[in-house]
């Protein structure tokens, strides 16, 4: 990652931070990152990640977004071209439901919870939280599953496997 992003935008510059994570609101940094063999195509699957879904989620208030440029990185093929990108966003969750959440749909490669140091969690946030993890693994498993049934995903996916 370089040491100055190529865009930065920030977001709601009026919101008191303060009072929302008194209110049990998350405080973090993602790095989200994108990987691709064309450079173009992993900036616009970068920018619509970052500009388009996750600055429009619910219950999410972002606050900044660094973006990095996208690099070629060494490859063992001879020919063959990988790009990938990183972009850090400082954000804040209205409660860890909702962190958690963004965590899981977006797949950061690292997380920093800025605040609060510690958070208390009691039956119904935790039974929320747990139906939350429980839908997203279901979620994902039925898509695995209703994949593999096409049989030439299956040969790949078996050959990933057996690390061909």
């Amino acid at each position: 990652m370089a040491d100055k992003p190529l865009l930065t935008k920030k977001f709601n510059e009026d919101l008191d931070l303060g009072r929302k994570i008194d209110e049990g609101g998350i405080l973090a940094t993602l790095y989200i990152g994108v990987q691709g063999n064309d450079q173009e195509a992993a900036k616009a699957a970068l920018d619509n990640t970052l500009f388009n879904k996750l600055a429009n989620e619910e219950n999410v208030n972002l606050l900044e977004i660094n973006v990095f440029d996208i690099v070629e990185e060494k490859t063992k093929k001879k020919g063959e071209k990988f790009f990938s990108g990183v972009a850090e966003v400082k954000l804040v969750a209205d409660d860890f439901r909702w962190f958690l959440n963004i965590i899981l749909r977006y797949g950061p490669s690292a997380v920093e919870i800025v605040e609060p140091a510690e958070a208390k969690l009691d039956a119904e946030q935790m039974h929320s939280i747990v139906a939350s993890v429980s839908d997203f693994v279901h979620m994902y498993s039925q898509q695995i599953i209703a994949m593999l049934k096409d049989p030439e995903r299956a040969h790949l996916y078996d050959r990933v496997l057996k690390g061909e």
